[in-house]
């Protein structure tokens, strides 16, 4: 396994090296041909700047952490950094007006007071839905987030985030339609436009989705911002598609795959995390898999549990093979909440 990801990250390392030397000796002739270098250097694949063993942290907040809070709004960010997650993970959609709002489901029926298809409301519609009420009641009148608000407070909060593109059809097996697959190109070009408005530090912020088209323009309008290809059930050239769209991880549903195949998966190299995970045993046993990390509801759970199994979450599987005492994450020191309703939630 090792010498396989030496040899994944090989090809792009020295691709890399190379555009680097032609770049300084074109820096001594014309200007038009370094910028011309310069745009061919910014479509390559990132591979060359991520530390592709462990690309994304380890544990991921699904939707912030919604087992404690509304998915997917202001509260459930806060939520997971009150419990000690240090990245969430939200789904980015487009409302009829074209405004781009974090939610999930194509229709608004199941976490709002509203009904119908999101694509058919305008903002001025969304923003009125109570988003918190089907929750519990200590969340009435929580509102849907547009996405920018939802980077800011990321922002403030120093969460790591994870934004899914999501795609435009109701199953994320099914393949898209002419009409759908110009939604999600839609879709994709509105959030990175965003992101590069709000000055997004690529360092903190990434992007995912199911669809190859939303992939494709993240590529190319935000090469240098990581990417993951997101599918349920593992398709047989999933390795080719990594590579092509240059992307970071392959992540997965983790109740559809096998140990067998799990683990053919992580021999070639390419990152592997899993969703959503929230029985912490099994995200341990994963990660024992090969798996790089874990997208759960109970972020603050899984992430103590992998401390007291010895998997040091900045080390990975690395970790394994020191003593606890010696992790350099620490259970503890997790900001105390000021949130009543969190009171209640078990500290790491």
């Amino acid at each position: 396994a090792h010498w396989k990801r030496t040899a994944y990250l090989r090809t792009s390392n020295t691709t890399y090296a190379r555009t680097c030397s032609m770049s300084q000796t074109l820096a001594a002739s014309t200007a038009s041909s370094l910028a011309a270098m310069n745009f061919a250097m910014a479509k390559m694949p990132m591979f060359h700047s991520i530390p592709m063993q462990y690309p994304l942290p380890m544990v991921i907040g699904h939707r912030g952490a919604k087992d404690i809070a509304p998915e997917n709004t202001i509260a459930a960010m806060r939520a997971a950094k009150a419990v000690g997650a240090t990245c969430v993970e939200v789904d980015v959609m487009l409302t009829k007006d074209g405004v781009p709002v974090i939610h999930h489901d194509n229709t608004v029926d199941r976490c709002t007071t509203g009904a119908g298809r999101l694509q058919d409301l305008n903002w001025a519609e969304l923003r009125e839905l109570d988003v918190g009420s089907h929750f519990c009641p200590d969340f009435k009148d929580e509102r849907i987030p547009t996405m920018s608000e939802l980077v800011l407070e990321c922002r403030l909060l120093g969460l790591d985030l994870n934004i899914e593109i999501k795609h435009s059809n109701d199953s994320n097996m099914a393949v898209a339609n002419a009409e759908e697959v110009e939604r999600e190109v839609e879709l994709a070009t509105v959030t990175c436009t965003t992101l590069l408005s709000l000055d997004a530090d690529p360092e903190r912020v990434f992007l995912s989705s199911f669809s190859i088209a939303a992939l494709e323009v993240a590529q190319a309008m935000l090469p240098h911002f990581r990417r993951s290809y997101l599918v349920s059930v593992i398709p047989s050239n999933w390795e080719t598609t990594v590579l092509r769209l240059g992307c970071v991880s392959l992540n997965f549903n983790a109740s559809k795959s096998s140990k067998e195949e799990i683990e053919a998966c992580a021999r070639t190299g390419v990152p592997l995390y899993a969703y959503t995970v929230n029985d912490p045993a099994r995200a341990a046993k994963l990660i024992r898999w090969g798996l790089a990390g874990v997208f759960s509801d109970v972020p603050h759970l899984v992430r103590r549990h992998l401390w007291r199994e010895g998997i040091d979450l900045k080390q990975g599987l690395q970790g394994l093979r020191r003593s606890n005492s010696s992790l350099s994450c620490s259970p503890t020191g997790s900001p105390q909440s000021a949130l009543p309703f969190l009171q209640t939630v078990p500290a790491l």
